[in-house]
């Protein structure tokens, strides 16, 4: 079993933050698992939310970013120096602000944040359904496994 995952830090910048939700996503497209679309509009949402989170509190700070895949579940972490942590609040109609955690909480099957000794870590676990992807995969030992010529049996990668 190949084991997935990610991690990078980005400066405390609204730009940076967007170029961060942007690797986030390329990363797990270019992994060997072909996520269903809605997994991944629920992924590029909750990554966006707790990034920008993130950027909004640190201060111009580095903002660190992972993922790791855990069967059929993504675990996206953030991690900014701000140790105040995010409470959700009520927004008017009007703000354009004010509903990224109930965002989270609605698309994530569990979410939370605690402090750290640097300041504080913003976490989502995502359910993510998988499309068997076709063709060529790594399997245990390194070797390639490669569908022969005509077969039309989807290989799942996991």
């Amino acid at each position: 079993m190949q084991a997935h995952g990610l991690s990078f830090s980005v400066p405390g910048t609204p730009a940076a933050a967007a170029a961060a939700r942007r690797r986030v996503m390329s990363d797990l497209r270019s992994w060997s698992v072909q996520f269903d679309a809605q997994s991944l509009q629920n992924v590029e949402l909750v990554t966006s939310e707790l990034i920008t989170n993130a950027v909004q509190h640190a201060g111009g700070d580095l903002v660190a970013v992972s993922a790791r895949l855990h069967g059929e579940v993504l675990l996206v972490e953030v991690f900014d120096t701000s140790a105040e942590l995010p409470s959700a609040g009520f927004a008017d109609l009007d703000d354009e602000g004010g509903r990224g955690l109930f965002l989270v909480a609605a698309l994530s099957a569990n979410h939370g944040a605690e402090r750290t000794p640097t300041g504080k870590r913003c976490w989502a676990e995502i359910p993510v359904g998988r499309v068997p992807r076709t063709g060529t995969r790594q399997v245990s030992g390194g070797s390639t496994a490669t569908q022969m010529a005509g077969a039309r049996v989807p290989l799942r990668c996991v």
